[in-house]
């Protein structure tokens, strides 16, 4: 019963997705029938408001092994209230062997006032490969600015996980 109790407060005094962010850490990544790789990432991204609608842009870099990968892009969100978005976003991929666009929709939880919840699905079309995926995040704020968080990235031939530390910025609603 206090659990419940709990999770409803938290519930109700939960904020909006952060989109002011800088975040780095730990990753792996698995294709299928090779040797997994670990390497670090590092990104940021930040939220471009009007009174129509609502903007984000980001970017991130990340060393897996001797190859060097980076993202850049942006994309729209809002419409499913204060605590959760619906998000669709668009990117240029560099992965050194190989490059090209991947779009992505998904949706963005507060499901508590430091918990959050995302999940994605992706579609990336790359010079010689176009690939599919699953994508779920947690973040727990345990700081007014700093949280840290763990993901898990399923697609057609390869998995991704990492772990990070997230730092927020700019003014939280």
């Amino acid at each position: 019963m206090l659990i419940v109790i709990a999770l409803a407060s938290g519930a109700a005094m939960a904020q909006e997705p952060n989109y002011n962010l800088i975040d780095g850490g730990w990753w792996n990544f698995n294709p299928d029938g090779s040797s997994s790789e670990d390497g670090w990432f590092l990104g940021g991204g930040f939220e471009v408001k009007s009174k129509k609608a609502r903007f984000h842009l980001g970017a991130d870099i990340g060393q897996l092994g001797s190859s060097t990968t980076w993202e850049v892009g942006g994309g729209w969100h809002g419409l499913l209230g204060k605590r959760a978005d619906l998000v669709a976003n668009g990117s240029w991929v560099d992965l050194d062997v190989e490059d090209g666009f991947k779009v992505s929709i998904g949706v963005r939880w507060m499901l508590l006032r430091r918990l959050e919840l995302n999940g994605f699905l992706n579609y990336a079309n790359l010079d010689f490969s176009n690939t599919t995926s699953a994508e779920i995040n947690g973040i727990w704020d345990f700081a007014r600015r700093w949280g840290v968080g763990g993901g898990y990235l399923q697609g057609d031939d390869r998995a991704r996980a990492r772990a990070f530390v997230r730092f927020n910025f700019g003014k939280r609603e």
